[in-house]
């Protein structure tokens, strides 16, 4: 059968429409292909990020765990401290009441001796007294006054 002039036409531009069809798809395929690499790239890269977010997450991780234990240890040693400090302070009021009643032993000590040396000079005083009267009295029992004994006349009477 013979081609008509419109059929050849037709044909050419189907033909045409054809090569261009499969160069649009040689285009999108190359495109795809393009896609594809970079896809894979970006999954390469999104994998070594997401490993070295997990290894660093993992370090903070054991960053803070070691932060934990060591905030862990200073608050006993805070704790211990102020036990300490408490102690201290009780050892500190001890060790000035203990001062304080040192203090005041040692001052009821000369107070006492004090008041004993008085009290026996009271006693010395009390006994000389004593002996005078006892001479008075033996003296009034023999009789003897005062008076009736010879004063002594002169520098040295």
């Amino acid at each position: 059968m013979p081609r008509n002039p419109l059929d050849k036409k037709f044909s050419k531009k189907i033909d045409e429409i054809n090569e261009r069809i499969k160069n649009s798809f040689s285009f999108i395929r190359e495109d795809l292909e393009d896609m594809d690499q970079k896809i894979g790239a970006m999954g390469k890269y999104l994998k070594n990020q997401k490993k070295t977010w997990d290894k660093a997450k993992s370090e903070e991780d054991i960053i803070r765990e070691e932060l934990r234990r060591d905030v862990d240890e200073f608050t006993q040693k805070i704790t211990q401290l102020k036990l300490a400090l408490s102690e201290m302070r009780a050892i500190r009021n001890e060790v000035v009441i203990t001062r304080d009643l040192a203090k005041i032993e040692d001052r009821i000590k000369t107070s006492f001796k004090r008041e004993i040396e008085d009290y026996k000079k009271k006693v010395e005083s009390q006994k000389e007294k004593l002996k005078d009267i006892e001479k008075r009295t033996k003296s009034l029992e023999k009789g003897i006054t005062k008076k009736d004994k010879p004063k002594k006349k002169g520098w040295f009477g």
